[in-house]
């Protein structure tokens, strides 16, 4: 092997050193934390040639980085298609990354304002687009109490430019849903106007920004929309049966099944929704369930589309939802085995501020690659307390949040501005823009820096922060500004 002419490096060296093993070596390398590795770089040749051995930077990466740390910038890439150095580069890059956005305190690199400061303006929804080398971000906002306008940013250079513009009337703003696969042409769905909704993409080539929006279909009707997956989009009737309506958006839109639960509970909107494979979750405002997506001929002939009922549902006893975040947690072992990942999921029950933290846990006895099914449900639909999380600053006014992939729980007091319209924004003391590691026994992951609750990303005085939105991968955060103007802060 040509990793065994290290030795030659090592034959004028001490004769302690000549006489252990290579594969001992690496073993106690394998050890070492990275900083310690690359300090042994500097202190001879031999050690200079075990650090370089991709097996040992391939072993870093699988074991440090890829279980449950996001990797800056990978984009999906396969590791045996890295060159060493690029094995090492990005292994130190996602530790750097970690050490920092864990830190009780962490360094922020950049700080950008980008935006147009518009009076009687408020950004309504902020997305980083999936995928796509998390260059993207979306927003929504509404201005002067008329119009909604959807922009889409481009963050990859030093002052972020809007690339893409659309406007709406203002009843839109409440019904827009950004497609969380990266792979499909239609970028998001929107209720552009009471009785329509648009399946729109971006033409991210187009240098008009109003005319890189480009409009894929329609669907005639008044409908609320919940979630855009692929060429899949649910959304829920507005009359009081409440029907949740699934459809494909592949060629010509069509509602292929829809979704009724038994409970008089469903005439409320939903919360928060999942869909993966054959099943979808769904958040309502006492209770979770779970249904199977594949039509099924009725049971009992009715004319319209086939009518799916839920195979599991929990109760949150008499406690009302009034906003659930829910995200898959990443999980390589989970994806190695092709079974379902852990689901992080945080609920604030009205009237009470308190965060809940809850897991909903993959079920031990389902079988991948058989239909989703009574007996083969993929999640075990009660959903675990893991802790209860206060808000991170006092304050009487509601918190805003956001989950990863990764576990981070972004947090943001806010005010409302429908509240709050007409007073001084210096009223409010101060709001704090805060992480927390969200783990599945509770408390917070740990770092270098030990437990942490958590973590202060910055704090201000006033209350013109309204919304945030978090992206782990590249350790960015965005805020939204009362005026309308947005705020990016990299960690990286």
């Amino acid at each position: 092997m040509k990793e065994l002419t290290i030795g030659s490096h090592i034959r004028h060296r001490s004769q302690s050193l000549d006489t252990i093993p290579l594969d001992i070596l690496f073993d106690i390398f394998q050890l070492l934390p990275i900083q310690s590795v690359l300090a042994l770089r500097q202190t001879s040749k031999s050690f200079d040639a075990i650090t370089r051995m991709r097996s040992l930077w391939a072993f870093f990466l699988r074991t440090l980085v890829q279980q449950n740390i996001p990797i800056p910038y990978f984009n999906g890439k396969s590791p045996e298609s890295l060159s060493t150095l690029e094995l090492e580069r990005f292994t130190c890059r996602a530790l750097a990354l970690r050490i920092n956005w864990t830190n009780p305190n962490p360094t922020l690199k950049r700080e950008i304002h980008f935006g147009g400061a518009e009076k009687h303006s408020n950004v309504l929804l902020m997305e980083f687009l999936p995928g796509r080398g998390n260059r993207w971000l979306v927003s929504v906002m509404i201005e002067a109490f008329r119009e909604c306008i959807i922009q889409c940013w481009d963050l990859t250079i030093l002052q972020p430019v809007c690339i893409a513009k659309r406007t709406y009337k203002k009843e839109a703003y409440k019904c827009v849903v950004i497609n969380n696969d990266p792979s499909s042409p239609a970028i998001m769905a929107i209720q552009s106007k009471p009785e329509v909704t648009e399946i729109l993409t971006i033409d991210f080539e187009e240098k008009d920004p109003v005319s890189a929006f480009v409009l894929l279909s329609a669907i005639d009707g008044r409908r609320m929309i919940h979630l855009l997956s692929g060429s899949t989009l649910v959304t829920k009737c507005l009359t009081r049966d409440g029907k949740v309506s699934i459809w494909d958006i592949s060629d010509q839109p069509c509602e292929k099944i829809q979704l009724v639960s038994p409970s008089l509970l469903q005439q409320y909107s939903c919360k928060a929704m999942h869909l993966c494979d054959d099943y979808l979750i769904i958040f309502f405002i006492r209770t979770v369930e779970l249904y199977s997506t594949i039509p099924r001929p009725n049971n009992i002939a009715t004319p319209g589309v086939p009518i799916s009922y839920p195979l599991a549902q929990h109760s949150f006893d008499y406690r009302i939802i009034d906003k659930v975040n829910m995200s898959e947690q990443v999980s390589w072992h989970a994806a190695r085995l092709h079974r379902p990942s852990p689901i992080n999921i945080v609920i604030r029950f009205w009237p009470v501020d308190t965060l809940h933290h809850f897991m909903l846990d993959p079920n031990p006895a389902y079988v991948p690659g058989r239909e989703t099914s009574l007996n083969n449900l993929p999640y075990l639909v009660q959903p675990t307390l893991v802790q209860t999380i206060c808000s991170p600053a006092l304050s009487n006014l509601k918190s805003h949040f956001a989950l990863g992939r990764y576990g981070t729980m972004l947090l943001l007091d806010k005010h409302y501005p429908d509240l709050a319209d007409g007073m001084d924004y210096s009223y409010f003391q101060h709001q704090r823009l805060a992480v927390r590691i969200l783990t599945t026994t509770g408390g917070s992951s740990t770092s270098q820096h030990g437990p942490q609750d958590s973590m202060a990303f910055h704090v201000r005085g006033g209350s013109y922060w309204n919304g945030a939105a978090i992206d782990e991968e590249s350790g960015r955060i965005v805020v939204s500004n009362v005026d309308g103007t947005i705020t990016l802060f990299e960690y990286l």
